[in-house]
């Protein structure tokens, strides 16, 4: 009995994991990296490629942190002369296609962050996905804006 419940257990295992593994194998997070805070601003942003190498699409549906409350995933809008975030419900990588997030486009919000993102610190992030999938990855504080002529 205990070797047929064992079966049954690995076969269930195997299961969830060929369901759970093909976001793996298709997504791929290229240089996500985070915005340095700004004095007074409770929020952050997060950017970076995501590339679905894979037959179908792919929806971001959200992220988690330690160092945030919650993350979203925006977009820029333009009405008339002026450009506004939006929150979205989901993020479509297309298949065999790439995503950026940048400044002025996609990009995740983080809100109400626990404390200030500071250059060259490290944070851990979940990327969540509509068939259950996650990423877990490392990104980097970054300067939203480098000053090249700083050593002229």
């Amino acid at each position: 009995m205990r070797y047929i419940y064992k079966m049954l257990l690995l076969s269930l295992s195997t299961s969830v994991l060929l369901f759970v593994s093909p976001a793996f194998a298709e997504v791929e997070v290229e240089s996500l990296w985070l915005r340095e805070s700004i004095p007074g601003q409770p929020n952050g942003a997060g950017f970076g490629v995501l590339r679905n190498s894979g037959e179908q699409d792919i929806l971001l549906i959200g992220a988690s942190s330690d160092i945030a409350d919650d993350i979203e995933i925006h977009q820029h809008v333009r009405e008339g002369e002026q450009m506004r975030m939006e929150q979205m419900d989901a993020l479509v990588v297309p298949a065999g296609e790439r995503v950026t997030l940048q400044p002025g486009g996609y990009h995740l919000m983080l809100m109400r962050l626990n404390g200030p993102l500071v250059i060259d610190e490290e944070h851990e992030l979940v990327l969540i996905f509509s068939d259950g999938s996650e990423i877990s990855l490392t990104a980097p504080v970054k300067a939203l804006v480098t000053n090249h002529h700083a050593r002229h």
